[in-house]
């Protein structure tokens, strides 16, 4: 009787060997993935660029397994490998821009030519050049502090353009601010963008000012369009001069004579070639005369 109450235990034992040799045999799985084949190829329409595009650009379900840094998390398997800049994935240019910059070129659909709304002069206003100075994502745009903060992806496209910025909203003509003022009326910018023909108007840093074209609008996804007198004079006029002489409208001191360089009285800005020659004191709420920056 006394073997019966060993056999329990002799039958465990074999279980337990058995079950350990055959684990040893079974051919181990080296990775396991819940995402579809191509998550890593961004030629794949199961990309993971693609299916976060799809969710409304949520990351917190990427967080859930990633972990809240992105660092690996659950699965052991770090997004910072590829999206190695601040923020991780969560970095302005992983959607749009790049490396370099944060706005587009590229944009969220991956177009980079000037002609897509999305991509238009971003580039050409961030990165000043020839004629003025750098603007910043802030001056047209709300700047979220954070991929899922209020008013960033949480409405629908086009983007809001808000045209905050201290530039556009320049005040010309106000005598609360000059010691000159010939009795034109205030100037008041009042700066929009119209999304349907991708056109900026009403600002001062396209023609909204005293002795400015203040119906100029120019055309967001047509960047080269600014010829010399668009914001202040006639760029149809037959010569240099002429294209950037400002029209008469809201003159109340005679014009030079034609063939006057510009650079007679507005040395500091331009030189005797009709070149701007600082850039950063031009489009700037001031009149260069003579040396003298003054508002106007």
């Amino acid at each position: 009787m006394k073997y019966f109450l060993y056999l329990p235990v002799l039958i465990l034992g074999l279980y337990l060997t058995g079950c350990s040799e055959l684990e040893t045999n079974i051919e181990q799985v080296e990775s396991v993935s819940i995402h579809k084949e191509g998550i890593l190829n961004p030629l794949s329409h199961d990309f993971h660029g693609n299916l976060i595009r799809d969710n409304n650009w949520d990351t917190n379900q990427c967080q859930q397994c990633h972990g809240s840094d992105f660092a690996g998390g659950l699965v052991d398997v770090s997004c910072l490998t590829c999206h190695n800049q601040n923020a991780g994935p969560e970095n302005c240019s992983t959607c749009h821009g790049s490396e370099t910059s944060p706005a587009p070129p590229e944009d969220i659909d991956g177009n980079t030519s000037t002609s897509s709304p999305r991509v238009g002069a971003h580039q050409i206003h961030l990165r000043g050049g020839s004629l003025g100075k750098r603007l910043s994502c802030s001056d047209c745009h709300k700047v979220p502090a954070s991929i899922h903060a209020e008013g960033h992806v949480d409405t629908e496209l086009p983007a809001e353009v808000l045209i905050n910025g201290f530039l556009a909203n320049i005040v010309t003509n106000d005598p609360s601010t000059m010691s000159y003022n010939p009795g034109l009326p205030l100037f008041v910018p009042d700066p929009a963008y119209n999304p349907d023909n991708h056109t900026c108007s009403n600002t001062y840093c396209h023609g909204y000012f005293k002795n400015g074209n203040l119906d100029n609008s120019p055309v967001w996804t047509d960047p080269n369009t600014a010829a010399c007198g668009t914001c202040h004079g006639d760029p149809s006029a037959p010569t240099l001069f002429e294209k950037a002489l400002p029209r008469g409208e809201h003159i109340n001191v005679p014009p030079p004579p034609v063939g006057e360089p510009c650079s007679n009285c507005h040395g500091g800005i331009v030189d005797e070639n009709m070149k701007i020659i600082d850039p950063l004191r031009h489009i700037d709420g001031k009149l260069n005369l003579f040396g003298d920056d003054i508002k106007f």
